[in-house]
């Protein structure tokens, strides 16, 4: 049988509110939204596998502008509110097949949204006992007066490391340093905290 263009086109345009009845009908069937400490079925459980501990030291901080305290004004941002940076004077880390330094310079530069939510934002450079230097930035939110959670992104150049930039990873971060963890000592105006690293598996 053959069909004219002036039918096909009718045959198409009968069959639209049909499609339409169908995505409106599938949408009507779709499964309410989870109650509060339900749980959903897991069908790629997510893991965290240790992969290093970094001991970066700090000086006492700096202020951002102006005399901290003094004048609000000066500590606005772009981003919030940014009274203190704390400059990175050292370190080391270890971890799985990798261990080294931290290379002086860098920092932590905390913000304070204008939510009230404080995000740490610290970018310096780890330095491997083979010589090689990994760019490091980490960033994540203050959860309470003693817990952190952050994300670090790795960049890292060649093959030996390039699982740093090929992975997910989340950290956290404990100060001071707990004392029954070896660190070195750079002084007595110098703090250490401890970031320990997971990849997410």
């Amino acid at each position: 049988m053959t069909v004219s263009r002036r039918s096909a086109i009718g045959l198409i345009g009968a069959g639209l509110p049909l499609v339409g009845a169908a995505a409106r009908l599938g949408a009507e069937v779709l499964p309410p939204p989870a109650s509060l400490g339900q749980q959903p079925r897991v069908y790629d459980q997510v893991g965290l596998e240790w992969v290093m501990d970094i001991l970066p030291f700090c000086t006492a901080p700096e202020s951002m502008g102006g005399k901290a305290g003094k004048n609000v004004d000066d500590q606005i941002a772009a981003d919030g509110t940014r009274e203190e940076l704390w400059p990175i004077v050292g370190g080391i880390f270890y971890g799985r097949g990798i261990k080294g330094t931290v290379v002086p310079g860098g920092g932590d530069f905390p913000v304070v949204r204008p939510d009230g939510v404080e995000i740490i934002d610290a970018l310096y450079r780890l330095r491997t006992d083979d010589g090689v230097q990994i760019i490091i930035h980490n960033k994540g939110p203050r959860y309470t007066d003693s817990k952190f959670r952050l994300l670090p992104s790795f960049n890292v150049p060649g093959k030996k490391y390039a699982w740093l930039r090929e992975s997910v990873f989340v950290s956290t971060l404990t100060y001071p340093i707990p004392p029954e963890i070896p660190a070195p000592n750079f002084g007595p105006t110098a703090n250490g905290r401890l970031i320990q690293v997971f990849r997410i598996t």
